[in-house]
């Protein structure tokens, strides 16, 4: 894949792979990556771009956890999968050709599984993605540097939550700016 165009709002979604309460607490990170996408969460709202949250097989491996649910919409759907890519998944992958949206930044878990093969897959439907370091990880710190490895060897652009969060607000004259400095100082 070639150079990657600037990130657009009007054309760009977050994805946000997996995040559920029976794997999260078993990965390395996870106080540091809950708090990158939360944060990512909040900027994607007040910059209204489009948030999709995926959810590996809820019956075993429970829902999306919750301190993350209290920063989306309290409308938010939550796309069912038993397929490790959520681009692979029927349904899912059929709803993201159809969107008006070519940028992905994609999140969540596991980095050398799920979040790994839906990179991939994006890619292959030649989508524009980039992956944030910060906001992705697995259980082993080996399989996470393995896995940032590989999707930057697919061509996706690897990034971290900031400096996206940055680059769609492109200029400090940008009407939400203060709003978005406020919520990186915390």
């Amino acid at each position: 894949m070639g150079k990657l165009d600037r990130l657009d709002p009007k054309q760009t979604g977050l994805l946000i792979v997996d995040v559920q309460d029976k794997l999260f607490p078993l990965v390395e990170r996870a106080c540091e990556v809950m708090k990158a996408i939360t944060l990512l969460i909040k900027a994607c709202r007040i910059l209204k771009i489009p948030i999709f949250v995926s959810e590996q097989y809820p019956q075993g491996l429970g829902p999306t956890v919750a301190s993350l649910k209290v920063a989306l919409d309290p409308q938010q759907t939550y796309w069912s999968k038993t397929c490790f890519s959520c681009a692979g998944d029927q349904t899912i992958g059929e709803a993201i050709k159809q969107l008006p949206i070519k940028q992905w930044i994609v999140v969540g878990i596991e980095a050398h599984v799920c979040v790994e093969q839906t990179v991939r897959d994006l890619l292959q439907q030649g989508k524009e993605v980039v992956v944030l370091n910060d906001a992705i990880t697995s259980r082993s710190i080996f399989d996470y540097s393995t896995a940032i490895a590989e999707m930057r060897d697919f061509g996706a652009r690897i990034s971290s939550v900031e400096t996206v969060i940055f680059e769609l607000v492109h200029d400090s004259k940008h009407p939400e700016f203060k709003q978005i400095s406020q919520l990186i100082k915390g």
